[in-house]
């Protein structure tokens, strides 16, 4: 193509002065700017994701539930009900509680997740979560999270006192209601606040401590698809109806998971501003090649050139600066990212965000995105001097060269 020819000429041999020095200038500004947006979005991304997977290997997919939270008395029907529904995985009754936790002196609140041994069995993600000990909570038994179990100088085999806070009235007098079980493991979800409030302990356990009998508080749910927990929710309540409410595990979450999508929309357009500023120096660019060769573009105008094609020879210089400051800095941003992973970079204080070490996932969709926003602003960049060369004219841009 001869306008691609041209270009290449034109930037190639252009003459001495502060052109060489601007076009890198462009070039550096264009690979700081895309390959901070690479590692940025990546983290937002890893970050994203792994905060779904950490939540949803402690959490169920879906949560049934009566209105006010009252208990649920016959819960084996409405498990019968959920088993018999498409894409249900399994189905398990839980009791959750607020609990005051004692060890020797020391004393911490905490929630008190009461679960038959065969939900865990059926959870390779929950088991999977025991840094100590193992994860039985068959009755007289409970797993703890890390954090809690420091805070109360708790370790496997040990004895730990669960006090409700209701009080319960006897012939003697109130008496309030305490149980006694044995640290079976201690367990590290990822997550800061549950490391620092769940307890995992037996269903029947946690009955008698509230006096319940045989009713539980919910009904939890693993389906195949996590994804269409919202949709198979929908489905479930309009099958059970009133009195029963059913949660979806991105509900339960939504509003953490909202904040994060806004977060990360803000930061791409803040860093896009980068791309923005960076352009500046292809105008400057631009505008000094176009005043250099304004005796070429008079010759090429003279021979035949059309306006059109003097602007898409000016219009192929911005973009051949952007496409190699583009490329530059995704190859830049790879190897940040693979340093950061592979580095301590990567070790995060956990109460502040969560998770323990700065995950980063780069999706293609991702990187589409920072290419075309990219093109589309160094386009644009370029259009402005471009025009100034193509509305040249010929017979003034001879004479005074």
């Amino acid at each position: 193509m001869t306008e691609l020819w041209v270009a290449k000429k034109f930037l190639l041999h252009a003459k001495r002065g502060p052109l060489p020095a601007l076009v890198s200038f462009s070039l550096l500004g264009i690979l700081l700017s895309t390959g901070t947006m690479l590692v940025v979005l990546g983290v937002m991304t890893g970050f994203h994701q792994e905060l779904k997977a950490r939540i949803l290997g402690i959490t169920p997919h879906i949560t049934v539930k009566k209105y006010f939270d009252q208990p649920i008395d016959h819960w084996e029907a409405v498990v019968d009900t959920l088993k018999r529904i498409p894409d249900v995985k399994s189905v398990s009754p839980y009791i959750m509680a607020k609990v005051m936790l004692k060890h020797d002196n020391y004393f911490d609140g905490g929630l008190y997740r009461g679960i038959p041994q065969e939900t865990v069995e059926l959870n390779t993600k929950l088991k999977n979560t025991v840094r100590l000990g193992k994860f039985d909570v068959s009755p007289g038994h409970a797993v703890m999270g890390s954090a809690l179990a420091s805070a109360l100088r708790i370790m496997p085999g040990d004895t730990l006192e669960v006090i409700v806070p209701s009080i319960t009235s006897t012939p003697l007098g109130p008496v309030v209601k305490r149980k006694s079980v044995v640290i079976s493991g201690i367990m590290d979800t990822g997550l800061y606040d549950y490391n620092t409030t769940l307890v995992f302990g037996n269903l029947t356990d946690l009955q008698d401590l509230l006096n319940l009998g045989n009713s539980v508080y919910g009904i939890e749910l693993e389906i195949n698809d996590p994804m269409a927990a919202t949709h198979l929710a929908k489905k479930i309540e309009s099958r059970l109806g009133y009195p029963y409410r059913v949660i979806s595990w991105t509900q339960l979450n939504h509003s953490l998971f909202a904040a994060l999508h806004l977060e990360k929309i803000t930061m791409f357009l803040l860093l896009a501003l980068m791309v923005v500023i960076a352009s500046f120096t292809i105008v400057a660019t631009l505008s000094i090649l176009v005043n250099q060769k304004s005796r070429e573009i008079g010759i090429l105008r003279t021979i035949g050139f059309t306006k059109r094609q003097i602007l898409t020879v000016f219009l192929f210089v911005g973009i051949f600066i952007g496409i190699v400051g583009i490329l530059s800095g995704l190859l830049t941003g790879y190897g940040v990212s693979f340093l950061i992973v592979h580095s301590d970079l990567a070790k995060l204080p956990p109460d502040v965000y969560f998770i323990d070490r700065l995950p980063i996932l780069i999706k293609a969709r991702d990187v589409l995105l920072i290419v075309v926003s990219a093109f589309l602003i160094i386009l644009a960049a370029s259009l402005f001097p471009a025009r100034t060369a193509a509305n040249l004219e010929p017979v003034e841009a001879i004479r005074y060269e």
